[in-house]
C-alpha cells in the first residue's frame, strides 16, 4: 500500500510498504493534520522517530471484518486512534488519559489501510451513515472536551482562549454552544476573519486583556511566555490551562504569589479518554456543517509535503490528507 512517510525534519515522501493483513481493516478515506504532526515535521519529536507514519485523526471504510464484530466491508466508520484499558490503577483512580495499557491502532493514518485490534473494535470504532469526512475531527474535539471538563467552567465565567487555531476554535465553539462568555486572542488577521465569520468573538490577545479579567484562560499556543502572562492576567482564584504542548524541558517562571496569595490554579492535559471521544462524535453529529467549516483544504496523499508546507505558512486552517 501507499503511505506518506515522515522521513526527517521537513521531509515527507510517499512510499510503498506492506499492507496490514489483520482481521479488521479500515481503508483510510481522510486524515486531518494535527498540531503534533506539524510540529514533528518542522522540528522532530521524541515519540515519532523517522521513518514513521504520522496522522491519527481519521475516518474510513471497513475493508475486512469478522461477522462477530457487527461490521461488514463497505461500512463507513470513524476510529479512535487509542483507548484506555479501564482496569489499571490510573483508570481506576479517574485518570484514564494516563492509562499505560492503552489499545492502539497499528500505525499512523497517513496511509491507505489501518489495522484495528479486534479487542478494540467494540469500544473504539463508531459507524457513520456515509463518507462524512467531518468526523475526522472527533479526536481533536475529544481532546478539547477533556480540557474543558478539567477546567470546570461555570455559566457565569468569562473565558479567554489564547490562540485561534483549530483546537482553540473547537474550544470556543463548544463554550459558545453552552452559553459561556468567551473570546479568542489571535494575532493572525486571516484567522481573525475566519473566526468572526463563524460567529466567534476575537481580537488580539493584548486587546482582550485590556477588556478586563477572565475567570479561566486556555493557552492554546505553544509559547511559554503566553502561559506566564496568563497567570499574571487571570482573575484571582482563576484557572490557567496549558493546553498547547510545550517542549518537555520548558521551565515556566510563575510567581509564588499567584499560587499562594491569589489562589490561581495552573493545569494542563493531553489526549482524551473514550467517553470524551463518544461525546465529541455526538456533538459533531448534531451540527456537522459547523464543524466541517474548519477543514479548509484537502490534499491527496501524494501532495503530503505540500500540505505540510501550506499549513506551516499559515495559509490553511485544518488540512485533510486523502489517500
Amino acid at each position: 500500500m501507499k503511505a506518506l512517510m515522515y522521513v526527517g525534519i521537513g521531509q515527507m515522501e510517499v512510499q510503498e510498504i506492506p499492507q496490514p493483513d489483520g482481521p479488521f481493516l479500515v481503508k483510510v478515506l481522510g486524515c486531518t493534520i494535527c498540531g503534533t504532526d506539524l510540529k514533528t515535521w518542522k522540528q522532530g519529536h521524541p515519540y515519532f522517530k523517522p521513518p514513521t507514519i504520522l496522522g491519527h485523526e481519521f475516518y474510513g471504510r471497513v475493508e475486512r471484518a469478522p461477522e462477530v464484530t457487527g461490521y461488514k466491508p463497505g461500512d463507513y466508520v470513524v476510529v479512535a486512534p487509542y483507548g484506555e484499558c479501564g482496569d489499571c490503577e490510573d483508570c481506576k483512580r479517574g485518570l484514564p488519559e494516563l492509562c499505560e495499557n492503552k489499545d492502539y491502532v497499528e500505525t499512523g493514518a497517513f496511509c491507505e489501510m489501518i489495522e484495528v485490534p479486534l479487542s478494540f473494535v467494540d469500544r473504539g470504532v463508531i459507524r457513520l451513515n456515509g463518507p462524512e469526512y467531518v468526523y475526522a475531527l472527533t479526536e481533536p474535539l475529544a481532546c478539547v472536551l477533556t480540557a474543558l471538563n478539567q477546567l470546570e467552567i461555570r455559566p457565569e465565567d468569562r473565558v479567554l482562549i489564547v490562540g485561534g487555531g483549530p483546537m482553540g476554535t473547537l474550544a470556543a465553539m463548544t463554550l459558545l454552544e453552552d452559553g459561556v462568555t468567551v473570546k479568542v486572542g489571535e494575532i493572525n488577521p486571516v484567522r481573525q476573519e475566519k473566526l468572526r465569520s463563524w460567529g466567534i468573538p476575537c481580537d488580539t490577545t493584548d486587546n482582550c486583556y485590556a477588556e478586563g479579567k477572565y475567570d479561566k484562560i486556555i493557552v492554546a499556543v505553544n509559547v511559554p511566555a503566553l502561559v506566564e502572562e496568563a497567570v499574571g492576567k487571570v482573575r484571582d482564584g482563576g484557572k490557567v490551562h496549558v493546553f498547547a504542548g510545550l517542549p518537555s524541558d520548558t521551565v515556566l517562571k510563575i510567581p509564588a504569589k499567584a499560587l499562594h496569595y491569589r489562589f490561581v490554579q495552573i493545569m494542563g492535559c493531553s489526549g482524551y479518554a473514550l467517553p470524551a471521544f463518544h461525546r465529541a462524535f455526538a456533538m459533531i453529529k448534531k451540527n456537522p456543517a459547523r464543524y466541517q467549516a474548519l477543514i479548509t483544504h484537502r490534499f491527496p496523499l501524494e501532495k503530503g509535503q505540500e500540505a505540510m508546507q501550506t499549513l506551516a505558512r499559515g495559509e490553511a486552517f485544518k488540512i485533510m490528507i486523502e489517500p
